[in-house]
Formats: structure tokens, sequence, C-alpha cells
């Protein structure tokens, strides 16, 4: 999943980051659509689904009692369009991250923004449960602001659009939705956004929050991989 390359990884590349988190999500949520719809055809009632099968995997009050929810929820959705949104600025901003090699960094940042978001999802107390990759997302959108400010899509189309402005346009769109969500999920929104701007803030600096997943995956593939 990550890369110790500069360049931008192959669409296929089994290190390719950003095909790596879209996968998890899409069969995350094509499973859960293939167990309701197993639910349904079972007549059996679809509160039943939500209590057995989706609120283990989703941060709530009841986190003590499936506590791995801290790291499930940011990969659970349970609507469509919530889901393609999250999809399309993920893909967005990875990829422009990507372009300027930096896709190693883009599971740390998922990873980091969606557990202190869920950290401080807990301390606020919220009755409401929390899920979808919306918290990670935006700690991507903003690192990749953060790094590249002056960076442009579409550049055949009128000189480009500078990603610090769809960012903008990101802001506003997120904020616009929040206004139905709890103190909670804004607040875990913002947490999950703040910690893309430090990571790339102390990345700068020369400290990689995200060295121990590298290492990690680094031993693990050598441990994997056939000796001759």
């Amino acid at each position: 999943m990550q890369s110790e390359k500069n360049e931008k990884p192959l669409l296929g590349a089994d290190n390719n980051a950003l095909i790596a988190l879209l996968a998890i999500n899409l069969v995350g949520y094509v499973m859960l659509g293939l167990i309701k719809v197993v639910f349904y055809l079972e007549s059996l009632p679809l509160p039943q689904f939500y209590a057995q099968i989706l609120n283990p995997f989703v941060l709530d009050p009841n986190w003590l009692q499936h506590p791995w929810s801290l790291f499930t929820y940011n990969w659970i959705h349970d609507g469509f369009w919530v889901l393609f949104a999250n999809m399309i600025w993920l893909t967005v901003f990875c990829n422009a991250l990507q372009s300027k090699g930096a896709n190693k960094h883009i599971f740390p940042i998922y990873f980091y923004s969606g557990l202190l978001g869920a950290l401080v999802f807990i301390v606020t107390g919220s009755n409401q449960p929390l899920l979808g990759a919306g918290v990670s997302v935006t700690g991507i959108v903003i690192a990749s602001v953060a790094m590249i400010p002056t960076y442009k899509l579409l550049t055949n189309l009128a000189g480009g659009i500078p990603i610090w402005l769809l960012g903008i346009v990101f802001v506003v769109l997120e904020g616009y939705s929040l206004l139905a969500e709890s103190l909670a999920n804004n607040i875990a929104i913002v947490i999950g956004g703040l910690f893309g701007l430090i990571y790339i803030l102390l990345l700068k600096k020369g400290k990689d929050l995200g060295k121990w997943m590298h290492q990690l995956l680094h031993l693990v593939n050598n441990s994997l991989t056939p000796k001759s």
C-alpha cells in the first residue's frame, strides 16, 4: 500500500494507496449491501441487520462493547451518495498527492485522521453514531492543500483548477452537510482536517509520523517474499 519511490504509482500497482483505500471502502459497502439483501429475502427485520451486522462496526456510545469500531467506522457507509461523494473527493486529492510523490503518506493520514476523530468523538459523549470516511477524507483534503497549494488539476481547461480552490469548495460543502449533524460529529471532522495539516507541517520538518507503518509494511513484504 505504500511506496518508497517518489514517482506516481501505476493504477494497478499493488503499492497504490488510493486504489487500496477505494477497494476497502467499496468492498465493505457491497458486502453490507449483500447481507442486507439476504435479510430482506429471508424476511428478517431490518433493525436486526443494524443491530447484529452494521452497528458493531460503527462508532457509537456503546463502543466499549465493540472497541474495534475505533478503527472500522471510517470504512463503513450506509448510504450510496455519501459513499460516492467521499470516494470522489478521496480520488481527487489522493491523486494530487500521488502526483507529487506522496503516495506512501496517504494511508497514514487516512488512518491517523480517522483515529483522532474517533477519540474526540468519544470524549464529547455524543449520542449519535459516527460512520463513513468523512473524517479521514477531510484529513486527506487539508493535507493535500497544505502540501501542494499551487498544484492544478485539469490543466487543459482554462489553465487548470488550483487545488486550494477545490479545497475551499470541499470545506463549504462539508460545512453545509454538517449542519444536520451533531456537535461531536462536527468536531471529529474538524480534528480530522487539523491532523492532515499537522502531518504535513511535521513532514516538512523531517518528522514522518507514518514511518513505522512504512517499516512494518516493508517487513511484512519481505517476510512474504519467496526465498530463492
